[in-house]
């Protein structure tokens, strides 16, 4: 697991040397030192920059990554909103799918939580208070 992602952040690292310097900039520099430095060394990168990202075999948390850069540091306003709605709409149906097909998802009204609240020390003293006088 620990290894994918060293490879993950190979893979990310090799794609940023071929985004263009404006897209890089606006990445701050302690993100950049991450890929670098957590990067596995050994791993051999095979980016083509003459063909799409899709058409690329990487692994999915290097898209994920990619993911994270576009909507962490490229991405206007108004388009992070329209992806985060995407990304929202996306998970829902995944939780959907899952339900339909293996049942892995409990039934809502099964899995509602009681909200316990201890009493504060003020109301501890108060119903106190009125549990001495309801005596009396």
């Amino acid at each position: 697991m620990e290894n994918e992602l060293a490879q993950a952040y190979s893979e990310v690292y090799e794609i940023l040397k071929y985004i263009p310097m404006a897209y890089l900039n606006k990445i701050p520099k302690d993100v950049l030192n991450i890929f670098k430095t957590k990067r596995d060394k050994n791993y051999k990168v095979n980016i083509n920059p003459n063909l799409p990202l899709e058409d690329q075999k990487l692994h999915r948390k290097t898209l994920i990554l990619l993911s994270v850069l576009n909507l962490d540091y490229w991405c206007e306003p108004d388009e992070r909103e329209e992806i985060l709605n995407i990304y929202w709409k996306n998970e829902k149906e995944s939780y959907v799918v899952l339900d339909e097909e293996n049942n892995l998802i409990p039934n809502s009204a099964d899995t509602s939580l009681v909200l316990y609240q201890e009493e504060s020390f003020i109301e501890k003293i108060w119903s106190k208070l009125k549990r001495f006088f309801k005596r009396s």
